[in-house]
Formats: structure tokens, sequence, C-alpha cells
């Protein structure tokens, strides 16, 4: 039966989408190839459900560019033994950055997001804050930043030799509200900014693509790719330090939202009359469940008269979330009192985002982990007695803690989750 191009037309597929087709299937084989360590084009053709000279004709063109290669003859069945493949990590590469208050974490990795260099670069000291009783951080200078991001890069390029043309994309992590598709910081507390475009000059400076992406997000594109979330199509990984976020999955894909504001559900207000939250507002559960929040409550005790064995670190500079774990773990009724009534708001307002979102697994990870179960056992109570579920998520408390290089891999996470969308998203990188 022939049918016209009329018919075509009725069915939704026009002469342009021949070559969408095409690149669906050539990412398909692409994804194949990265998920399974070698693969024959039979292989191939039985997991992608491909003619064998549709398998054939891809491999052939990712072969000359360098992105297949030949790895040996497999285990015959009969026949002539067949030729295994594998996607050839070392044909390109992805710089990740993490952008932190004091330093720029960086990584390189190969296209599994094997990490083949490391570098910390220090940020220039900041102005003096303000005067005030709680002064808000200094603005950092955004061309001081996108300047120290890209001698960093130039850096790392040099030092590992890699020419700059088999280099994909660059991720940048940061702290806040952010636009990824615009490459925009709506906001961040840790530098003080109010709509950055950062995405674009550095990508002007580097010639290269860069991916500007909240830092919950990079972590939660690590635990995708390597970590609890794995093969698991929606979860969430809430990220728990100084601020407090999430980074979500939902059919297996980052969920973002319009403007790259999904997850900051640390702005949830719990009630109008509680602390001051950084956002402006009062009562967010990241004003009453933050590492910030923990630390202002002890101080704020200890200058009342209250006893604990924290009493010298609080009325000084040093004092950290791990101290307070470890007290609430010896016996200090203060750490216990403050911990638990930051986990329950934590719980609350995480509840409600599982609530929306119903993911199978929550995974909390970030730089107040070390607070243990104190903080995290009322959370999970919280969460059983708010979630409306009859099957309520697994919730997971990653206990090792999370460096730079961690952040700045899921960076690199990001821009190759990227790079291996199907053609049907839009990409925010166009590669390969």
């Amino acid at each position: 039966m022939n049918l016209s191009e009329d018919t075509f037309s009725r069915q939704g597929i026009r002469r342009g989408d021949w070559q969408l087709m095409a690149d669906m299937n050539r990412n398909l084989v692409v994804n194949m190839l990265r998920a399974h360590p070698t693969m024959s084009r039979a292989d191939l053709v039985r997991a992608t459900r491909l003619s064998g000279p549709t398998v054939s004709s891809i491999v052939a063109d990712l072969t000359v560019r360098g992105l297949v290669e030949e790895v040996g003859q497999g285990i015959s069945s009969g026949g002539r033994p067949p030729s295994l493949l594998r996607l050839n990590d070392k044909a390109n590469y992805v710089i990740g950055l993490k952008l932190m208050g004091h330093a720029i974490s960086l990584v390189v990795t190969d296209l599994r997001a094997a990490v083949i260099y490391t570098q910390v670069t220090p940020l220039p000291e900041r102005a003096a804050a303000t005067a005030g009783p709680t002064p808000p951080p200094a603005p950092r200078e955004p061309e001081v930043v996108i300047a120290a991001v890209c001698e960093a890069v130039q850096t790392a390029i040099l030092a590992t030799a890699v020419a700059p043309d088999r280099i994909i994309g660059v991720g940048v992590g940061v702290a806040g509200a952010i636009d990824a598709n615009t490459g925009v910081c709506l906001y961040s507390n840790t530098f003080n900014w109010h709509n950055v475009a950062l995405a674009q000059p550095i990508s002007q400076r580097l010639g290269l693509p860069v991916i500007l992406e909240n830092d919950a997000n990079t972590l939660t594109a690590t635990e995708q790719w390597f970590g609890l979330g794995h093969g698991v199509d929606h979860f969430i990984v809430v990220v728990v330090g100084s601020g407090i976020g999430a980074g979500i999955v939902v059919n297996g894909q980052l969920h973002r939202g319009a403007q790259g504001a999904a997850g900051e559900f640390g702005h949830i207000q719990l009630e109008d009359g509680g602390p001051a939250c950084t956002c402006g507002r009062n009562g967010c559960v990241e004003a009453w469940a933050s590492d910030r929040a923990i630390l202002r409550d002890i101080r704020a005790a200890v200058s009342q008269g209250t006893a604990t064995s924290l009493r010298d670190a609080a009325q000084g500079e040093g004092l950290t979330i791990a101290q307070v774990g470890a007290a609430a773990d010896r016996g200090d009724e203060l750490s216990r009192e403050v911990l638990t009534r930051a986990g329950e708001h934590l719980g609350r307002g995480m509840a409600a985002l599982v609530n929306v979102i119903n993911p199978r697994l929550v995974v909390i990870s970030g730089e107040g982990v070390p607070a243990g179960e104190w903080r995290f056992g009322p959370v999970r109570k919280a969460i059983a007695a708010s979630t409306f579920s009859q099957t309520p998520p697994e919730v997971v408390l990653v206990s090792e803690p999370v460096d730079g290089t961690k952040w700045a891999r899921g960076a690199a996470c990001v821009v190759l989750g990227e790079t291996f969308n199907p053609p049907t998203k839009q990409s925010l990188v166009d590669v390969m």
C-alpha cells in the first residue's frame, strides 16, 4: 500500500521529521552503548528494536566520528564471532565546576563521568560586610567570579592537555535560584546576587557551551548517574546545609520548572510569624531547619544562659553543625532539642514536596548530614505522619560528606545528561 505525502502529514509526520527520527535512533544506540560495557551489533538490534541496516549505519557513522570503537570479538552462536563495540569514553570530555563562597572546585571527566583531573581555585577575598547585627553577605562582583571561572577552566585544559575542541561543554553549579534556559542566576544568597547572567559571558570567553545549574540539581545528577537514584524514575534529592533545596527527577528527567526554580521548597512558609528567612519572608522551612538556623538557635539559647557543652564554641565563630550533632550524641540536651525541632520543620516541608511529586525515593544529602539521626529521625516521622500516599517513599540519609569534587562532578553530569537527552527534549547544549 502506498502512503501519499498527504497521508504522512495527516499522521503528523513531516519531511523534516525524518531527520528527527534519525537523531532519535542514533541517540538510542549511543545510550545503549553508554549503559553497557560492550555490545555487538546484534545486541543493539535486539535492545533498540531497530533494523540491522539502521544499526549498522549508525555504528559506522559513530565509529568514523571516534565515538564508538571495536574492542574484540564476542562468543559465536554458530557463525562468525560478532565484533564487540563500546562507547569511546575518551572521545570527548566535560568540565564541571562548583562555585562556593570561598573557592571554585573543578573536575574534568570523560563521557562516563569518570574524573580524570581535579582542581580547587581560591576566590579573591570579598569586600567587608555592611554594618549591622546580622549583616548580609557582601556581594561578590560577578566579573571577578566570571574571570576566576575562566582562568580555572583554562588552567585545567592546560594541565590535562585536552584539546578544546574535544570538550563538549562546561557545567557550573551554584546555590540559589537558577534559570538554566537563560544561564541567569536569579538569586544566590551565597554571593548576594540578583539576576546575574553567568553562562553567556563565560561561554563567550571560553568559546565553549556552558550550562548554569542549581547546585541541588547537580548533586541530583550525581545520584542519578551513579548513586541511589540510578534506575529510579521518580526521586528527590533534598540538600541540607546553610540553605535547603531539592533536585527533582520525574520520569527519569531532571525537572527544573519554568524558570529553573523547581525544588526551592526551602522557601515554603510553614507559618507567618516564624524566624526571618534570607528570602525576605518569615517562617520558611529554611529559616526553621537549615544549618544556619540551628546554629542561630544554639547561640541564642547560650546568650540566654541555657546550659550546654557548646557554650564556648557558641560564643565564638567556630561552632559547626558537626559539633552540634556530636554534642547531641554525648547527651547535650540543648543540641538534641534544637536538632529535633529543626528536623520536625524540615519533615513538614518535605512532606509537602512528597505529596506533590509522589516519588519512590527521597535522598537526604549535603553539609548538614553530620547532624545525624537527632535531626533526621524527626524528619522521617514527620514525613510518615503528613504524607497522603498509602505507600510513602523510602527515605535514605547519605552518610558520607559531600565535598567540592562531588558537587563539581554533578555539574559535569548535568552536561552529560543534556548530551545524551533524546532529541525530542530540547537540550541546553548542542554537542556531539
